[in-house]
Formats: C-alpha cells, structure tokens, sequence
C-alpha cells in the first residue's frame, strides 16, 4: 500500500516536472522524455494496486485457517477512550469518524472483516488507477507535441478529474489501515504477549507521572 502511494506521488511530481519545463518552453523532446518516465511510474503504481490486491486476498485466506487469538481482547477494548487519549498525543486526527468507522468494523467482525473492507477498497483503486493510466496515455500525442500543458489546463485531457478519484479515496484507506493498525497494536500490548499494563499510551502515562 505504501510502495503505491509513493509510486502516486513520484509520478505526479514527474508530470509536474514535465509540464513546467513546457511551461519554460523547453524543447518537446526534453519535456516528453520526462513524460515518459511518469508515465511508467503511473504504470507501476497501478501494477503496485494489483499486487495490493492480491496481498489483502492472501491475508483472508490465512485468516480464514487461523481465527484471531485475542478476540475478547479487543471486545473488550474501550476504543472511544483509546481514540480520546490518541487524540491527544496527536496520533489521530481531531473529529476524524474513521477512527469510529473502523473501530465499529473490527469490534463487529474482527480483524478479517476490516481486511475485506480495506480489499474491496484497493479493488476500487485499481480501477481508478487503471482509468488513470489509461487517460494519461491519450495524452501522449500532446505530450509529444510540447502541448501537455494547454490540454491539461483546458480540460480536453481529464486528467486532474481521474487523478482526484484515485488518489483522495486511496488516502482515505491509507488513514483507515493506519487506524486498524493502532487499535491491533493496543490489542496485542493488552495480550499475554506483554507486560501487564502495557499500552500504546503507557510511556506517555509514565512521562505525564
């Protein structure tokens, strides 16, 4: 999921790359170059989605063999306390409901309802990214020609549209894996694993004393 992410950005600062230099008239062979190495990019992120795919796919299956040890755990987390006190160091975001949307998913399916969830997210993504590579490809004739730039800016090329699509929801999952992430943490420090006592929170309990 990272290595897409990251793949998204260093595309979309390619492209950008690409369209300053038109914008500085450099020659169109130079500006298409660069266009070609985000287009790649924008490739092997959509490739990366896939793979993110099938990763979530695999987690499921083993899920299915290996039910979660510490179930009544995490039933018995109180994650509106938890998500207050997180809140407070700064590890989640003021008001943000994905917290509680996700805390609702695990509390009510476990681990493996919240994977389902986040696959048939990056299902979503795939396309969306599929749709993106597909629009930026079209633009290759104006990229080539040093046009990308007008294209873009006029809207014959839909390209701002599909890269919205894809990138706002993809860091929308991004933030819920980050949320389900914590609240596993906490449910494995409060396992047989650790210390009595042990806790997301218990360092800054103890700097606070």
């Amino acid at each position: 999921m990272s290595l897409a992410y990251a793949q998204l950005m260093q595309a979309n600062a390619t492209l950008e790359d690409a369209l300053i230099g038109e914008l500085e008239n450099q020659k169109p062979t130079e500006t298409y170059a660069i266009w070609e190495r985000s287009r790649d990019q924008f490739v092997e992120m959509a490739k990366c989605l896939g793979r993110l795919v099938e990763a979530f796919t695999a987690s499921i299956n083993d899920m299915d063999g290996k039910p979660f040890l510490h179930g009544a755990i995490l039933q018995s987390t109180n994650l509106d306390q938890l998500k207050s006190n997180l809140v407070i160091t700064g590890a989640v975001n003021t008001g943000d409901q994905l917290f509680d949307t996700v805390g609702h998913v695990l509390q009510n399916g476990g681990f493996e309802a919240i994977f389902r969830l986040l696959k048939s997210r990056a299902v979503q993504h795939q396309q969306a990214a599929e749709s993106l590579v597909s629009v930026y490809k079209a633009g290759e004739e104006y990229a080539k020609a040093g046009t990308l730039l007008r294209m873009i800016e006029a809207n014959e090329l839909p390209f701002r549209l599909r890269f919205a699509q894809l990138m706002n929801p993809f860091t929308e999952t991004l933030q819920m894996f980050s949320y389900s992430s914590l609240i596993s943490i906490e449910v494995h420090y409060r396992s047989t694993h650790c210390q009595p006592g042990t806790s997301l929170l218990q360092k800054t309990h103890a700097m606070h004393a």
